[in-house]
């Protein structure tokens, strides 16, 4: 009777505990970057590497408003939003479709894996900690939806040419560069 007892003490232990660290992906140590700062640092070196300086002004516009917003949410808040949108940018650079650039496929391919891990970070830290996600999230949400789909039809027209997903790249890296400051803001 002492073991059951001594083991459902030490299961309840766990799992109350899971519940109480959060989110360990993104939990800063004194003088160290979180896991998400190293993976984040990554995708947006990679990200810059793998393009060049565009000489014209893409036509895509940056969704302002809605990081505008973000930056009033609650922290498992701005988790599941940071969560949301780097799976659409992931999504959008899994076609593949990139023989009209000029990027090194070893490049695009550690910058996959970085973005691949921390989006299954992301969304096993958003499963531990069962967030309920407010109405102006899942409104926040939506329209980044919107603007990805936007994307994703942008380089369509482009025809994957590599002017667009030059464009395309310009406007994903100051994603990743205002994803990488939301948490860092509060």
């Amino acid at each position: 009777m002492g073991s059951i007892s001594f083991w459902m003490c030490l299961v309840m232990t766990i799992c109350t505990w899971n519940k109480t660290i959060g989110c360990t992906w993104m939990r800063t140590l004194p003088r160290s970057p979180s896991m998400f700062q190293v993976f984040s640092n990554n995708t947006i070196t990679m990200l810059k590497k793998m393009g060049h300086e565009v000489s014209r002004e893409p036509q895509i516009t940056f969704p302002d408003n809605q990081y505008r917003q973000v930056n009033n949410f609650k922290a498992d808040e701005q988790i599941a939003f940071i969560s949301h949108t780097l799976n659409a940018i992931k999504k959008l650079f899994s076609s593949g479709k990139y023989e009209s650039t000029a990027w090194d496929q070893k490049g695009v391919d550690k910058f996959m894996n970085d973005l691949y891990r921390q989006t299954s970070e992301l969304d096993q830290c958003l499963k531990a900690m069962k967030t309920r996600l407010s109405k102006s999230v899942k409104r926040v949400n939506k329209k980044m939806s919107l603007h990805f789909k936007f994307l994703k039809h942008y380089l369509k027209r482009e025809e994957y040419s590599a002017s667009g997903w030059e464009d395309i790249r310009t406007v994903v890296l100051a994603h990743l560069q205002r994803l990488d400051t939301t948490l860092s803001s509060k």
